[in-house]
């Protein structure tokens, strides 16, 4: 019998056996790949953020304050979101690409009370890999979430953990966030504020604002909703468009309903107007009579607020978040209970300012 050449064998062996990595591949689990696509996708729209604030004095330049932190590209028009609080008080924005590119930002708008910033930076559109936003509304408890950032200054970080909680108020941020973030367990840390995060289809979910400092793995994130709601207004007039309508007050609640025989358990109980406000122009009234309930301070007898457009409402929160979209002159209709009827009453936003 005649024997083959010899290197047909070498041809066999190399046929037969895989590359190291497709080994590794064919490894992998399916959520494990999932993860690692994800990252590889997000990470090319993830920067980092160099924000200094330059004195220049008369003999010298000195630079008294810095902030590091993350952002993503939105669109290939070199548009950038991040947190205000990362570039508050800077004067000279740069941001790292992941190719290691540094460039110069031009702060585009801000929103210091929703902690969102826009910048811009000259970029050929070939060479931006946007990310596109989810619906935030949907989260579910227990989803998985995945944070992209420069967490300490170390570059493109990735984290992995899931939605803890929705509807979290942070104190210092302004009413329309109010009972609306993102709790996450997702490893954050500074630097990783503005980053993204995202669902298990690489979009955003959210923008990651903070971390309760004294726990572990409790970070919160500001809803893609909202941002989406916001990312227009700091694009066309630098500052969103907050309307005022006038008035203060308490979520009502089954508990404050029950002691004082109020026909409704929910809704937003009004308990002061402003003079001269579009509140007062309405027509909608405050509360008369002031009580105490424990150490809080009520007053009662004013309209209660249902629904904003048709839109129930509860708290404060959400009835900003419902004007927040809202342009001015544009008619705006409240519906309140009064006197045992639901009435509308009709107001007309304000002008800008």
């Amino acid at each position: 019998m005649r024997m083959a050449p010899w290197w047909l064998f070498l041809i066999g062996l190399v046929v037969t056996f895989p590359s190291s990595g497709q080994s590794q591949t064919t490894n992998l689990l399916p959520e494990e790949q999932n993860t690692i696509d994800v990252f590889r996708r997000s990470s090319l729209a993830v920067v980092h953020i160099n924000a200094r604030q330059r004195l220049a004095l008369k003999y010298e330049d000195i630079t008294p304050k810095s902030g590091v932190g993350t952002g993503f590209f939105f669109d290939r028009e070199g548009h950038i979101l991040t947190n205000f609080h990362v570039i508050e008080e800077s004067n000279q924005i740069e941001v790292v690409l992941t190719d290691g590119r540094r460039l110069k930002a031009r702060l585009v708008g801000t929103a210091p009370g929703m902690d969102l910033a826009a910048l811009a930076v000259e970029v050929p559109a070939s060479d931006v890999t946007p990310l596109s936003f989810s619906d935030s509304d949907s989260l579910a408890i227990g989803q998985k979430v995945l944070a992209v950032g420069h967490p300490l200054a170390l570059h493109n970080t990735l984290t992995v953990g899931v939605v803890s909680s929705t509807r979290r108020t942070l104190d210092y941020l302004s009413p329309e966030l109010e009972d609306s973030l993102i709790q996450t367990d997702t490893a954050i840390n500074p630097g990783n504020s503005g980053g993204p995060l995202l669902n298990s289809k690489g979009e955003v979910v959210g923008i990651v604002t903070a971390i309760l400092g004294d726990a572990q793995n409790i970070g919160f994130a500001i809803p893609a909703n909202f941002a989406r709601r916001v990312i227009p207004d700091l694009l066309r007039m630098g500052h969103p468009y907050r309307p005022a309508l006038g008035f203060a007050g308490v979520p009502l609640n089954r508990y404050l309903a029950d002691m004082f025989g109020i026909p409704l358990q929910e809704g937003f109980l009004v308990e002061e107007v402003a003079l001269g406000s579009p509140a007062e122009a309405a027509g909608l009234r405050a509360g008369e009579r002031a009580v105490t309930v424990g150490q809080q301070a009520i007053v009662l007898g004013g309209d209660i607020i249902t629904a904003v457009n048709g839109q129930t409402v509860k708290t404060m929160g959400e009835i900003a978040r419902a004007l927040l979209a809202g342009r001015p002159g544009q008619k705006v209709t409240l519906t309140i209970y009064r006197n045992g009827q639901f009435l509308p009453v009709e107001f007309f936003l304000e002008p800008m300012h």
